[in-house]
């Protein structure tokens, strides 16, 4: 009698270990795409801004760093105005701008 409820308790521990396993690993799951969410809205929320590197036109995400597109445009044919705003960089707030002024200005 006694080995039946020691086989009991230890199939009713692990019982219990695997459902805070699974509770663990989905409310994990939630917090990572949580995280995803807010940071991709932030990202679209903070625009855009388009500087000149090496010769062409490049677009940054907003914290000025990272690169969102490399593109072909030189910055040379560009008109002198559009070439002074991308030495400080021009922002912009959607990605729909950003394709705007790069259709404006590609070959």
């Amino acid at each position: 009698m006694n080995r039946k409820y020691s086989i009991g308790f230890l199939i009713g521990i692990i019982i219990i270990m695997v459902l805070f396993i699974i509770v663990y690993q989905f409310s994990y799951s939630r917090a990572v795409e949580e995280n995803e969410k807010q940071r991709s809205e932030t990202k679209l929320e903070e625009g855009y801004y388009i500087k000149e590197i090496d010769g062409y036109v490049t677009v940054y995400l907003a914290d000025g760093k990272t690169v969102y597109e490399y593109t072909s445009i030189l910055v040379e044919e560009l008109p002198l105005e559009i070439r002074q705003e991308l030495n400080t960089g021009i922002k912009v707030e959607t990605l729909g701008e950003v394709y705007g002024f790069l259709e404006n200005y590609s070959s």
